[in-house]
C-alpha cells in the first residue's frame, strides 16, 4: 500500500476521532504543533525514522515532548502510530489531515514566491486580494526566491499568477519582436 494512501487513512481516523469528541479545533492546533516540531528538528525525524530505536523509547520521547501540550486524543494517536511502526509517516498524515480540514472549511492554499520577505501588511493585502479574486478563504504560504529579480509569482491550485519582472520583460520582448 502506498505511503500516501496510508497517510490518508490515518488522517481520516484522526479526523473522525476529533469530530466524535468535538475537538477539531484543538486537534488542528495539535497536528500543527507536532508537524512544526518534526519539520524543525532533524534529530527528532531521524529518531522516528530509526528502526534501531525501540517503540517504547519513541513513545517516551512523544510523552516527554508533547504529553502536557496536546489533547489526549492526539497523544493517543501518536502513540498508536508508534505501536504500528508508522511514526515516520506523521508529516504525510499531518498534510493529509490539513487537506481534509481545508476542504471542509473551504480553504485554498496559495503559495507566493517573492525576492524578499513580505511585511505582515503586504501579506494581509495579498491574501485579501486573492480571497476576493477566488471567492475562497486563502491560507497563504510565502517563500523567498532570490532568483526573482522583482515582482512575485503566486500559485493557487493549478492557476499561476506571474507578476515577476522576468515575465514582464519576456512579454515586452515578445511584443517588440512581433510588432
Amino acid at each position: 500500500m502506498s505511503e500516501t494512501l496510508v497517510a490518508k487513512r490515518y488522517a481520516n481516523a484522526l479526523h473522525d476521532s476529533a469530530v466524535a469528541t468535538g475537538k477539531t479545533g484543538d486537534v488542528d492546533a495539535d497536528v500543527k504543533l507536532v508537524a512544526d516540531t518534526l519539520a524543525e528538528s532533524k534529530d527528532l525525524r531521524m529518531l522516528f525514522a530509526s528502526p534501531v530505536v525501540s517503540r517504547e523509547r519513541k513513545a517516551a520521547v512523544i510523552d516527554a515532548l508533547f504529553g502536557n501540550r496536546i489533547q489526549t486524543e492526539t497523544l493517543s494517536f501518536l502513540r498508536m502510530l508508534v505501536s504500528k511502526r508508522r511514526e515516520g509517516t506523521f508529516l504525510e498524515v499531518a498534510a493529509a489531515y490539513q487537506g481534509m480540514r481545508d476542504d471542509e472549511m473551504g480553504v485554498v492554499v496559495a503559495t507566493a514566491r517573492t525576492p524578499v520577505a513580505l511585511s505582515a501588511e503586504s501579506e494581509a493585502n495579498l491574501r485579501a486580494m486573492l480571497e476576493q479574486k477566488t471567492g475562497k478563504k486563502i491560507r497563504l504560504l510565502v517563500e523567498t526566491d532570490r532568483s526573482l529579480v522583482g515582482g512575485l509569482v503566486v500559485r493557487v491550485g493549478d492557476i499561476v499568477y506571474d507578476g515577476s519582472v522576468a515575465n514582464r520583460l519576456a512579454k515586452l520582448k515578445e511584443q517588440f519582436t512581433q510588432g
